[in-house]
């Protein structure tokens, strides 16, 4: 008595629950509420098994997605894909792909997937007659309960985030070989599986859109507002690899926390660093890896030191910023006289102060090396009057003056003996020649009368 009569032949791309509701649709139901019924009388342990048995045992098995919203038709994606990445509380649909054929694509139903590759255009889950969310308890497999046309709905073009995401969706879940030729995503893509690359794009785009609050956990990813925003920024990261990708990381450094800990890490990434080791280890993620240390070799201005092991010996041991300690080390000199000479611009470096008061900061490793050599040159301030032909009284004066700068001394960073550089010293011998032929020659029009002879 449970046998249909009406038996749709599925499309190959089709979804699991779009099928059951053609299914439906075909044999008069008036949504997929009446065929649920049916399968409760059916036998068989899952909701496929009780529709193969209504139709005469006829398999139903193979097309993609997890049917979730009715009872007795509930049944795992076949694809071994888990529920948490299917879309079942709100349909999505490209108008134009109902227009040509009337059938429910699987790859609709992924949470993060926002646009249509073939017609590069916005999916859509609201009605634009009732303007109410879709549902899959309709009558109508391309009409909406309030009976307008879904496939003479308005075309809206996606962003090229989104159309890359969906495209590289759609490859994996119908086994394409050469996936990453099909969206323009570079090689390293092609081994992901679904599962890795759904992961993968919600993890990049939960943090490119975070707001500072759990980015890992997205509210209302069922909703097609939160899928674009999630879709495109993955897309974003990921397409023109990995350009997108370092400035990803960029955009998470400048937003993440506050200044005073950008030294580190693991206060700068936070979870992100942590994530791409552990949550992300695997061997399939080796070229996410393999990114971040190299933009942390490129870009990073922080500290790096032997306990970011996770990095590459390389990483860490030619890192052009070093610690203000190891700085402090090879000049011969304590922590704050390095924070002095950062502050009069003698190094390139950058220093950060908890609210706990305690001094943190880099270094660049080329200018540390500069001023390690010209420090091996700096002269006392006997050197430097004998190289300057100057008196003790004419030095001091040049010293209140301002003209002869010293680098350390008593007024400096508190050091007993001046120094001077060779560098300072050296240009300020030529300065001293001119000044004094200058003030001879005013000496000479000094003593002229108004006639221009010599009195």
């Amino acid at each position: 008595m449970n046998l249909l009569l009406v038996r749709p032949k599925p499309f190959q791309n089709e979804s699991a629950t779009g099928d059951l509701l053609r299914l439906a649709e075909g044999n008069g139901f008036t949504s997929m509420h009446d065929l649920d019924f049916l399968a409760a009388r059916a036998a068989g342990s899952d909701g496929l098994e009780r529709v193969s048995a209504m139709l005469g045992g006829t398999s139903v098995t193979g097309l993609r997605g997890a049917i979730t919203r009715f009872p007795s038709l509930k049944a795992d994606d076949p694809g071994g894909l888990e529920q948490q990445f299917w879309n079942g509380r709100r349909p999505r649909c490209c108008p134009a792909c109902l227009a040509s054929d009337p059938y429910w694509r699987a790859s609709w139903d992924v949470e993060i997937v926002a646009a249509c590759p073939s017609h590069r255009a916005e999916l859509l889950d609201l009605c634009g007659n009732c303007h109410q969310p879709l549902s899959w308890k309709r009558s109508h497999i391309a009409a909406c309960n309030c009976g307008a046309s879904l496939s003479g709905m308005p075309i809206v073009p996606a962003p090229v985030g989104c159309i890359a995401v969906s495209r590289f969706v759609c490859a994996v879940l119908e086994d394409a070989p050469g996936a990453s030729q099909i969206c323009a995503l570079s090689s390293p893509f092609d081994r992901l599986c679904a599962r890795d690359l759904l992961t993968l794009c919600t993890f990049l785009g939960g943090y490119a859109c975070n707001d500072g609050s759990r980015p890992t956990k997205i509210a209302d990813l069922h909703k097609m507002s939160v899928a674009r925003a999630i879709s495109q920024a993955a897309g974003d990261a990921l397409i023109d690899w990995p350009v997108g990708y370092h400035s990803l990381l960029g955009r998470l450094i400048s937003k993440g926390c506050s200044a005073a800990y950008s030294a580190r890490l693991t206060k700068r990434f936070g979870y992100f660093y942590t994530a791409l080791y552990k949550r992300f280890g695997d061997k399939q993620f080796d070229f996410l890896r393999h990114e971040f240390d190299s933009y942390i070799r490129k870009e990073w201005s922080g500290q790096l030191a032997d306990r970011n092991r996770r990095l590459s010996e390389s990483t860490r041991t030619e890192h052009k910023w070093v610690p203000l300690t190891t700085a402090a080390r090879e000049l011969g000199v304590k922590r704050n006289i390095v924070c002095s000479f950062i502050n009069r611009g003698m190094l390139s470096g950058q220093i950060h102060s908890t609210t706990a008061g305690r001094i943190s900061g880099t270094v660049r490793r080329d200018t540390l090396n500069s001023l390690c050599a010209e420090k091996a040159r700096w002269l006392t301030l006997a050197e430097t009057r004998s190289a300057l032909h100057l008196s003790r009284k004419g030095a001091y004066a040049l010293l209140k003056s301002g003209k002869l700068r010293p680098v350390s001394g008593p007024t400096v960073d508190g050091r007993t003996i001046w120094r001077f550089s060779a560098t300072d010293v050296a240009a300020l011998g030529p300065q001293l020649l001119g000044h004094l032929a200058n003030s001879k020659n005013r000496g000479s029009v000094a003593q002229t009368d108004d006639g221009g002879k010599q009195r």
